[in-house]
């Protein structure tokens, strides 16, 4: 890959989006035994989550797992409030994913009946840390990247896309009731 984008790798698990000021509270793979439904792990919780997003609680905040593929994702922020959380699992130049996200096939995926979604609230501050659900909290060993949102409800959609130079997994954010597909 290159660096056009901050890219954020895992050790092959989910990805997890969560509040800074719960980071304390994530445990990552500490304790973790199995992936069986009785294991309390906060790894293990997150493995749980089969589709490519969910939502977890930790403590009283909840956290947004981003599973189903194994990839790099990267946020990509845009001027209209909305942006896009992008998994890479296969892409020819990297230059290209910009000008993907503007196709009208993507809107089409992410408001069709395959897309997933949910209703995701941030925390009072806006503030999170992308990262490996493997990693503690408190002491984070891999890569990480702080998002910044404003505070409020967001109509989140996942979709998978695949063309001719690209395969990602999209996974749009828009503030609710701005532009929403519901």
């Amino acid at each position: 890959m290159t660096d056009l984008y901050d890219w954020i790798e895992t050790n092959g698990g989910p990805h997890l989006l969560v509040p800074e000021e719960a980071l304390p509270e994530w445990r990552g793979i500490e304790g973790w035994t199995e992936l069986s439904e009785d294991d309390p792990s906060d790894y293990a919780r997150a493995c749980r989550i089969t589709d490519y997003m969910g939502l977890i609680p930790i403590g009283q905040r909840q956290a947004l797992v981003f599973a189903g593929e194994v990839g790099g994702v990267a946020w990509l922020p845009r001027a209209d409030g909305n942006g896009d959380f992008v998994q890479w699992l296969g892409v020819d130049d990297e230059a290209d994913i910009a000008g993907a996200l503007q196709d009208p096939i993507i809107e089409e995926l992410l408001s069709g009946p395959d897309a997933e979604h949910l209703i995701f609230t941030t925390s009072s501050s806006g503030v999170y840390r992308l990262i490996d659900a493997a990693d503690r909290g408190d002491e984070l060993l891999g890569q990480n990247a702080q998002i910044v949102v404003p505070p409020g409800a967001y109509d989140m959609r996942a979709a998978y896309v695949d063309t001719e130079t690209l395969i990602l997994v999209v996974r749009r954010m828009t503030p609710r009731g701005a532009m929403s597909m519901d």
